[in-house]
């Protein structure tokens, strides 16, 4: 009898062991799929926050291209009023000059 109760013994032995093993591995299974589950949680987070920085960044470029075209639009009718002003300005000349010539002759 002695002979089959070591075998047995060692089976049980092993047995136990795997049992164990088994329950650690379960809940270290369920923990990663805890884990699993908030950085899925996480990630679905960062990916409104990124959606909603790009939109954010979008809605600024345009708004910057807008103020953009608006400065250049002001520049050139800057520009065009005084070129207009400058025309004005040498045709007041010139007719001035034609007049004084008139008077000298």
């Amino acid at each position: 009898m002695n002979e089959l109760t070591l075998p047995i013994t060692d089976l049980k032995a092993k047995v136990e062991k795997l049992v164990s093993l088994h329950q650690q591995l379960k809940k270290d299974n369920e923990q990663l799929s805890a884990d699993n589950s908030e950085l899925q949680k996480t990630i679905a987070e960062q990916k409104i926050t990124i959606d909603l920085l790009l939109n954010e960044k979008k809605t600024t470029i345009e708004t910057l291209e807008k103020h953009n075209k608006e400065l250049i639009e002001n520049k050139n009718e800057e520009q065009n009023k005084i070129v207009t002003d400058t025309k004005l300005k040498i045709n007041e000349l010139v007719q001035e000059i034609d007049n004084c010539i008139a008077l000298l002759k």
